[in-house]
């Protein structure tokens, strides 16, 4: 259940704390959809959205095809890829709805105060609807329990601060954030006056600290007006140094380290449909389950097998299960890791062959038929050959032991080349 709490979505804020009130199907968290045409109809959903203004309407495209990738990244457990495809899609298109995907993902991080930021992110935006605000201020209220609500008043106005190696920003008179429990350092610079002030938080604790500068004499920032002037009152929202913010915008990147290099969003090459729809064209390194057939070829020329199967694909690990049938009936359990994603993929495997077989000895002079089982060992190496999003061709060649084989003529030990097609969902 933590998951799904975790996973706080477009539609489903936290179905532990009010199991009442779980989501309908074609509201169910954008992490829990596999179905790609199920994921971009939902996003599809949001940003056709009239009231998100825009300048372009290819950002709405585009916002969206970030976001299926994004989820994917999610799904794939890669945290901080996600977090960088959905902020690059808020920026472009800022629907509170994707805030919530941001929420969730950094609550998955463990950025516990990053999240509630942007769960009040999105309770304070005018186009937020109401159905799920009472949810999230409970998953708010939760947040808070564990964090320290900072309030950082300035002297002069229109000072710039930056919180823990985060980017400067000017603040009006006063800005609220989260923060962890613990020390933070927070800088306030006017022109060419700096300086700073330590912070110590604890948990559920509201604290209130002024970062001043020596008023004599107006710095170079407050002799001229700025261009927009920002808000005497600001809510923080991702400004520490693990994040780049831009500004009043609704843009930031995530930082690999503090202070670091961006971590680019993914854009994927998608086809755009008539009713605004989005659908990510298949790549070389995109890798679903599909459905494997399988020719298995006795090195040594006593005959072949057939196999069909299922291949279920997780990154680059994929796991095999074939039934296989020549005068025999086998069956074969197996896992292989590609070191290639591309066109070519070269991969290696390992699984457990096994074959029922009936062996005939003379006992007394009797025949006597007994049916046996050959369980055995499988390494291989070999290459898969992409060929489109749905097809792709195999071959390897494989070394193969059998036990319980003794006093048969089934042979122990052989080698087994492979040729393969995998049909691809």
């Amino acid at each position: 259940m933590s998951s799904v709490i975790a996973r706080l979505a477009v539609a489903s804020a936290v179905l532990a704390a009010h199991p009442a009130l779980a989501a309908p199907a074609e509201a169910l968290p954008l992490a829990e959809i596999r179905d790609d045409k199920q994921l971009s109809d939902a996003l599809t959903s949001i940003t056709k959205d009239p009231a998100i203004l825009v300048d372009h309407p290819q950002k709405r495209s585009l916002a969206q095809a970030l976001m299926i990738e994004g989820v994917k990244q999610l799904q794939a457990k890669a945290y901080d890829q996600a977090l960088a495809n959905f902020l690059e899609a808020y920026g472009k298109f800022p629907s509170p709805k994707i805030l919530l995907e941001v929420g969730s993902t950094l609550r998955e991080m463990g950025r516990l105060a990053d999240a509630a930021n942007t769960y009040q992110r999105y309770l304070s935006d005018p186009l937020t609807a109401a159905v799920r605000v009472v949810e999230v201020k409970e998953v708010l209220r939760k947040l808070d329990e564990q964090l320290t609500i900072l309030t950082i008043r300035v002297a002069p106005r229109m000072s710039s601060i930056s919180i823990d190696a985060g980017t400067f920003i000017t603040v009006g008179s006063s800005l609220v954030t989260r923060v962890r429990p613990g020390i933070h350092l927070v800088r306030i610079k006017n022109g060419d006056k700096t300086s700073e002030v330590t912070v110590n938080g604890f948990e559920g604790e509201t604290k209130e600290v002024l970062a001043s500068l020596p008023v004599d004499g107006v710095g170079p920032d407050l002799a001229r007006d700025p261009p927009k002037p920002p808000p005497d009152h600001q809510e923080g929202w991702l400004i520490t140094g693990q994040y780049a913010s831009h500004g009043g915008t609704n843009e930031r990147s995530v930082l690999a380290s503090t202070a670091g290099d961006k971590i680019r969003p993914i854009v994927p090459v998608f086809d755009l449909f008539e009713d605004g729809r989005v659908e990510p064209r298949p790549t070389g390194s995109s890798i679903s389950a599909g459905v494997l057939g399988v020719v298995r070829i006795d090195a040594e020329g006593r005959g072949v097998a057939g196999g069909i199967g299922v291949a279920i694909s997780r990154g680059r690990f994929e796991g095999d299960v074939l039934l296989l049938r020549s005068n025999q009936t086998g069956g074969y359990l197996g896992l292989r890791y590609r070191i290639l994603t591309g066109l070519l993929r070269p991969y290696v495997s390992a699984g457990i062959p096994g074959f029922v077989f009936d062996n005939t000895s003379t006992v007394n002079m009797i025949e006597v038929t007994e049916t046996k089982l050959a369980i055995g060992a499988r390494v291989a190496g070999g290459l898969e050959l992409f060929i489109n999003g749905h097809v792709s061709v195999q071959a390897d060649l494989g070394f193969e032991h059998f036990w319980f084989v003794d006093n048969t003529p089934f042979v122990a030990n052989v080698w087994v080349p492979t040729l393969g097609v995998i049909g691809r969902i």
